[in-house]
């Protein structure tokens, strides 16, 4: 703007220059100057001084030039500190500085001392950020700096690092109590482990008692569980020793060797030895139902050819249905893997269940076995069936009686049938299906079923063709060892010195086949299993001798070093099976003598530890004739070898 001077009486006055233009005289030019001096002093610094020739003389020129530079420098800094603040404050832009050309002196340093003043707030500001981005990222290590370079923070950026630091703290001490709870209960297995952090409240408190009631729940099922598992296995031996005696003496009747008993008698000791293996198979399904609930079940993975699968199961009904007069049949579809990783046993048994019952239920018609792709379509409980590449269906498809649509859930609880009534038809104990499904979902499959009363049943297990343990962190589950072994097939795994002498037993067709004379040592506390097992020793025309603890056995070995073999119990009051195993193993001279663990303990843990201890083979009770002959035949039929060398 362009000040003039008036008069006291309003009119402006002036005086010529030599030129002719008219020139502000001294009191009209100090009076624009404290003019434009009160504005800008209002801040306004868009007022200007005029500068032109012949206006102003002298060092009024300069003033005004001077005042105009001082104003334009004032305006420049307070469009840049606005233009800085809305950068800063409005865009979140922490790094942005203030900036004035050829700013010197005082301007330099009201410049320098703005962009200090953002730089202080801004470092605590990102210092916040950091670490609260890092504890986003679950990382607890880090803390805010409580100085800033080598000065400490003050005033409420001290409050606020402080703050800031002590809920980093209290969140890694609930992480850390978390963790180790969860390590120890869900890991280790110790039981009763409670978060303990100090000093909380509020929502902390809330977490931790939560954290603590989950893992108390969580130890208290567990004990349940352990508790049910214990339960049973001991109720599995006291079951399996009268057990033992009972099959044995009943297979020695049957067999009628002396030719002395007549049809009725055989009749009734073949009833018992029949009732006798049901029960036995109740024991078992009752332990595989109880493994699978407490996440015992061992799978053992491997490959199997569905050919070969169709095909065991073909031979092993086919007697069956020809004796219903049904009709039996399997069937392939075509472009499915041959092949399958799986537990062969397991998806073997699933399937003999299915099968079991199919012709259970069917009077008339037929019983078929389809194995073919699953329909894409079909929908699915077991995610593990969503995420795996491809799914096999395992189809039972019957003819029988059918199931009524509010009982096809019910079939699958623990001792459960369609028809639940005491006057029952079909008999049986209801687990079977139960197990099935249990296993079915520890494979990472499922069973399905469609039925209609009075039409038939299909029953369809899906399978991944390719088994794939689930994550631990949303399986609580990996499974451990703890089989109970069938007395109809060999016990597994065995000793490495037990090799070599099946592999001699298999590959020397001259090993004898009698086992007439060869001396076998019993260590059993139970009567009743010595006179059964020496009973059926001895119509093998071996010599038996007997001890009814430990500490005889050994001296029983002591006093007749011509014993072929021993056959030890393993539960056993003063000195058990394990403890009297080692005695003779430190021996030299006893190193080689065979000791066979036969035992009412048919967990596959205890397989192991009897192996372990020095046994050199394992027989669960009650135990089956054959098995008992053909593995003393091996363990009698050899030269002495040591077995600990």
């Amino acid at each position: 703007m362009e000040l003039k001077r008036t008069s006291s009486a309003g009119k402006a006055e002036s005086s010529p220059s030599k030129n002719g233009a008219a020139h502000l005289n001294e009191s009209q030019e100090l009076g624009e100057l404290l003019e434009a001096l009160t504005s800008a002093g209002g801040g306004d610094f868009s007022v200007r001084l005029p500068v032109k020739k012949g206006k102003r003389r002298g060092v009024m020129v300069e003033i005004a030039r001077k005042f105009n530079e001082v104003v334009e420098r004032n305006e420049a800094l307070a469009t840049e500190i606005t233009r800085v603040e809305r950068t800063v404050t409005r865009e979140g832009l922490m790094t942005e500085r203030a900036s004035i050309k050829g700013a010197t002196g005082g301007w330099s340093s009201i410049i320098d001392s703005i962009n200090l003043l953002i730089g202080g707030l801004a470092q605590p500001t990102t210092e916040v950020v950091r670490v609260i981005s890092a504890v986003a990222q679950g990382d607890l290590s880090q803390k805010m700096a409580l100085q800033i370079d080598g000065q400490p923070v003050k005033g409420e950026f001290l409050r606020i690092g402080m703050t800031v630091n002590a809920m980093i703290d209290q969140l890694s001490s609930f992480a850390d109590e978390v963790t180790r709870v969860a390590k120890e209960v869900g890991t280790e297995g110790k039981l009763g482990g409670q978060a303990d952090v100090k000093g909380v409240s509020g929502v902390w408190k809330d977490l931790s008692d939560n954290v603590n009631q989950l893992a108390g729940n969580l130890t208290a099922q567990v004990r349940a569980i352990s508790d049910q598992s214990e339960f049973l296995a001991n109720m599995s031996h006291e079951l399996r020793t009268p057990l033992n005696s009972l099959l044995v003496l009943a297979k020695v009747l049957s067999d009628n060797k002396d030719a002395n008993l007549t049809p009725k008698q055989l009749e009734y000791a073949s009833t018992i030895y029949s009732s006798g293996g049901d029960l036995l198979k109740l024991i078992n399904e009752v332990l595989d139902l109880s493994k699978v609930e407490a996440g015992k079940m061992q799978l053992e993975i491997g490959e199997i050819m569905v050919s070969d699968l169709t095909e065991s199961l073909r031979r092993n009904f086919e007697t069956l249905a020809e004796e219903k007069g049904l009709v039996f049949s399997t069937e392939i579809a075509t472009g499915i893997p041959k092949t399958l990783k799986t537990d062969p046993q397991r998806l073997e048994q699933i399937l003999k269940n299915l099968l079991a019952n199919a012709f259970k239920f069917t009077e008339q018609g037929s019983v078929k076995l389809r194995v073919e792709s699953a329909n894409p379509d079909t929908r699915f409980e077991n995610d593990l069936l969503h995420n795996a590449e491809e799914v096999i269906a395992f189809s039972v498809i019957d003819s029988g009686i059918g199931i009524p649509k509010n009982k096809q859930k019910l079939i699958f609880e623990a001792f459960q049938q369609a028809d639940g009534s005491t006057s029952r038809k079909y008999g049986g104990t209801g687990l079977g299906l139960s197990i099935s499904r249990e296993i079915a979902r520890v494979l990472g499959g499922e069973i399905q079923v469609e039925s209609t009363p009075q039409s038939g049943s299909t029953f369809t297990l899906y399978s991944p063709v390719r088994y794939q343990l689930a994550d631990a962190a949303a399986r609580a589950t990996r499974l451990r060892a703890s089989e109970t072994l069938s007395p109809a097939r060999l016990a597994g795994p065995v000793a490495q010195p037990q090799i070599g002498r099946l592999q001699d037993f298999v590959e020397n067709p001259e090993m004898p086949e009698s086992m007439t004379g060869k001396k076998v040592l019993i260590v059993d506390d139970d009567l009743r299993n010595i006179f059964a097992i020496k009973t059926l020793l001895e119509g093998h025309r071996m010599q038996v001798l007997h001890a009814d603890n430990g500490l005889d056995g050994i001296e029983i070995i002591e006093r007749n070093p011509d014993i072929d073999v021993v056959l030890m119990d393993i539960m056993m009051p003063e000195l058990d099976g394990y403890e009297t195993i080692k005695i003779i193993r430190k021996d030299p001279k006893k190193r080689w003598l065979p000791v066979i663990a036969v035992t009412a303990k048919a967990l596959k843990e205890d397989r192991e530890r009897c192996l372990e201890a020095g046994a050199s083979d394992y027989l669960a009770k009650p135990v089956d004739e054959n098995q008992l002959i053909e593995l003393l035949r091996v363990w009698t039929g050899q030269q002495q070898v040591s077995l600990n060398a």
